[in-house]
């Protein structure tokens, strides 16, 4: 029931239209918007360590924009000088502000794409323009910890016979660490020639195939494809009509206000948080149906259940 249970090209559409709208936009009410949207929704998926990075953000931003005050030179309202004379403005101090928390919200809703998009998702999305290149990405990304994993036996099995890491001389060392590269590189080729076997007598190459996804696109994603397509499109209308752009130099001029202008917020806040309660309105439903708190572990399974029989139906 979570905004990560729903289709992958909503989630996509999704974060591409917030992280492009922060990108281009100038006003700072829309940029702090986005921030503290990103750093609620991140703090309901990652917890403490999201506060933690988002504390992180902020005094970066801040440092970033003493910096930039300081460097860059415009504006006629002086606000001090630096130790050489350069003066500091409000203008090129609030445009360094701007800039920094725009990165920082980006950063932000990027560590949400991170727990939102899996290996499954970004295959499947792949596979659905480029279906070999998602093959090869499938492989690889199951490649990781194969090799991973045999590389630390190896490690264990030659340590048995004093060829590990951290035995002998240095000399000895790099003989060793040689050697069990050798083996790795050797087991890897020797696993992917398998794969490639086991793929070609399956039809990997044919033309036509297709991959089997757990993802159709039901009236639940239709539902939600209708309200996304809207709050983007009043978003991209007051960008065009100039509603979201502040200017700096020389000095700081606010768009006026008007209807434009008070749409924007309204649809780019509900915009930003939309996956939170999303997020907060499956916890509830969880709670509802199994009588506990989720969490990232046993929520996986409900969500599985609620695929098949949603998107079967």
């Amino acid at each position: 029931m979570n905004f990560a249970s729903y289709h992958p090209a909503l989630n996509l559409l999704f974060f591409v239209a917030v992280i492009a709208f922060t990108a281009c936009w100038t006003h700072p009410g829309l940029v702090a918007v986005s921030f503290l949207c990103a750093l609620a929704y991140s703090a309901r998926l990652r917890g403490l360590r999201a506060v933690a990075f988002g504390c992180a953000l902020v005094a970066a931003a801040l440092a970033f924009a003493a910096l930039f005050a300081m460097n860059v030179h415009f504006g006629v309202t002086d606000l001090a000088r630096t130790p050489i004379g350069n003066s500091i403005t409000i203008e090129s101090l609030t445009c360094g502000v701007l800039v920094g928390f725009k990165v920082a919200a980006i950063l932000v809703w990027l560590s949400c794409v991170m727990c939102v998009f899996t290996a499954d998702k970004v295959v499947f999305l792949l596979g659905s323009v480029f279906p070999k290149a998602a093959m090869m990405l499938a492989v690889a990304l199951r490649a990781v910890p194969v090799v991973g994993d045999r590389a630390r036996k190896i490690a264990v099995a030659q340590s048995g016979i004093g060829r590990g890491p951290g035995q002998g001389s240095i000399l000895r060392r790099t003989a060793n660490a040689l050697r069990r590269a050798s083996i790795l590189v050797s087991w890897s080729i020797e696993r992917f020639v398998g794969m490639s076997d086991s793929m070609r007598s399956r039809g990997a190459a044919l033309r036509g195939r297709t991959a089997y996804s757990l993802y159709r696109f039901d009236n639940r994603d239709r539902a939600l494809a209708v309200i996304l397509v809207a709050l983007i499109t009043v978003c991209a209308a007051s960008t065009a009509l100039g509603q979201t752009q502040m200017l700096f130099s020389p000095v700081i001029v606010v768009p006026k206000a008007s209807s434009a202008g008070v749409a924007v917020f309204a649809a780019f806040l509900a915009l930003c948080l939309l996956p939170l309660a999303l997020q907060v309105a499956g916890e509830a439903f969880y709670v509802r149906k199994v009588g506990a708190v989720p969490t990232r572990e046993n929520q996986s399974s409900l969500e599985r259940e609620i695929q098949e029989k949603g998107r079967t139906a």
